[in-house]
C-alpha cells in the first residue's frame, strides 16, 4: 500500500457518509463491509490493484465508506500495521472522517431519551476517533446548544477538526495530512487523555470536567442509588458524556466498562478479568458537563466506595450482596489467578 493513500469515511446512516465521500474522492471510491478484518483486506486488495493499474507513483488517493456500526478505529490500526510490515512504513491514512447529524446527535444529549444506548455507543465512537468530523443540519439547533456541543466535541476529540458539512466540497478542504492518522488513533480518544493527565482543549468552554480515581471498589448497592439521585440531570448539574473503568465489589472477578451519553448509561464488563497484571485498579472515571458540582458528584461517589470493613470481609462475602445491575457474562478464573 502507498503511504498517506486512504481517508475513511463513516456515518451513523450510509447516505450520509456517501455523501461525504462523493464529494472527497478523486475518482476512486470503495464500500467495505463491516468486520474489520474484512475491510482491511478489501481495502488492501483495492490499494494493491491501483498500485499495480495507476503505478506506484500516482496519488491515487482512495476513499472508503464503512457501515454503521463498524469499528472504524480498529480498521485504521490494522491498515497502519499491514502497511508497516509491508513497506516499513505506517503513514497510509489521511483521514478519519466521522458525519454526523448536529440535531439528532443534540437530541441524545439533551432530551431525557434514555433507551436509545446503540444510536448513543455508534456516535460516541464517531466522534473519539476520527481526525475529522463533518456536521450536518447545523441550522435546527438552538444557538446555545450549538456552542455546547461544539464545545463537547472538542473535549471528546481534542485531535480532531469539527467543520460544516457545507464546507466540504473536495479532499483539498480536508486539513493537510502526511498520512499518520492512525497515529493519532493510537494516541487515545479524549477520555483517555483525561485520565492520563494531559490536557487536550482550553478548559474555558463552559463545560466543567472531573476525573475520579479511586482504588477501593463499589458497593453495588450503593453505586445504583448515586446512579439514580446524584448523576441525572438537573441533581449535580448535566453530565454529557462519562467514561472510563470501575470495580464492582459483588462482581471481583470483572473490570467494568463505564459509558454514558446523555441519559444513557451502559455498564459492561470488559475483557480484561480483575486479575490481569494490566487491568485498571479500582476507579478511573472521566464526567464532562454544564455546570457540574465537582465536590458533590466526588462526595456520592465516594460514599458509595467500600467502608473499611466492608473491604475486610473478603469477595466471598460481596459476592452475596444484592446487586440491581443487568447481569455479566461469567468468567471463569483459575485457582491460580482467582484472588480471594
Amino acid at each position: 500500500m502507498r503511504p498517506a493513500a486512504i481517508t475513511l469515511v463513516s456515518a451513523l446512516h450510509d447516505v450520509d457518509a456517501d455523501r461525504v465521500a462523493v464529494r472527497l474522492a478523486t475518482g476512486h471510491r470503495m464500500h467495505a463491509p463491516a468486520n474489520a478484518v474484512a475491510a482491511v483486506r478489501a481495502v488492501a486488495d483495492r490499494a494493491e490493484h491501483l498500485d499495480r493499474v495507476c503505478g506506484p507513483d500516482a496519488d491515487h488517493g482512495l476513499v472508503v465508506t464503512l457501515p454503521p456500526g463498524a469499528d472504524t478505529r480498529a480498521v485504521g490500526m490494522m491498515l497502519a500495521n499491514a502497511a508497516r510490515a509491508e513497506t516499513g512504513d505506517d503513514r497510509v491514512l489521511r483521514h478519519v472522517v466521522s458525519v454526523l447529524r448536529a440535531d439528532d446527535v443534540a437530541h441524545l444529549l439533551w432530551s431525557e431519551v434514555d433507551d436509545a444506548f446503540v444510536a448513543a455507543d455508534r456516535v460516541a465512537s464517531l466522534v473519539e476517533y476520527a481526525t475529522v468530523i463533518v456536521l450536518d443540519r447545523v441550522g435546527p439547533v438552538p444557538l446555545g446548544r450549538r456552542r455546547g456541543l461544539l464545545a463537547l466535541l472538542h473535549r471528546l476529540a481534542p485531535q480532531a477538526v469539527v467543520v460544516a458539512l457545507s464546507s466540504i466540497g473536495s479532499a483539498a478542504d480536508l486539513p493537510a495530512s502526511n498520512g499518520g492518522a492512525a497515529r493519532v488513533l493510537a494516541q487515545g480518544a479524549g477520555w483517555m487523555r483525561a485520565l492520563s493527565g494531559s490536557g487536550g482543549r482550553d478548559p474555558r468552554d463552559g463545560l466543567v470536567a472531573l476525573r475520579y480515581r479511586e482504588p477501593l471498589p463499589f458497593h453495588p448497592g450503593r453505586l445504583a442509588s448515586v446512579i439514580e439521585r446524584e448523576l441525572t440531570a438537573g441533581r449535580n448539574g448535566r453530565v454529557l458524556r462519562s467514561r472510563g473503568f470501575f470495580r464492582l465489589a459483588s462482581r471481583p472477578d470483572h473490570v467494568g466498562s463505564w459509558s454514558s451519553l446523555g441519559a444513557m448509561l451502559a455498564l459492561d464488563p470488559t475483557a480484561n478479568p480483575s486479575w490481569d497484571a494490566d487491568a485498571p485498579i479500582g476507579q478511573a472515571l472521566w464526567f464532562v458537563g454544564e455546570r457540574l458540582d465537582v465536590p458533590a458528584i466526588e462526595r456520592a461517589l465516594d460514599g458509595a466506595l467500600l467502608t473499611s470493613d466492608e473491604l475486610l470481609a473478603g469477595p466471598e462475602v460481596w459476592r452475596t450482596w444484592v446487586d440491581p445491575f443487568p447481569v455479566w457474562p461469567a468468567l471463569d478464573p483459575s485457582e491460580e489467578h482467582r484472588k480471594e
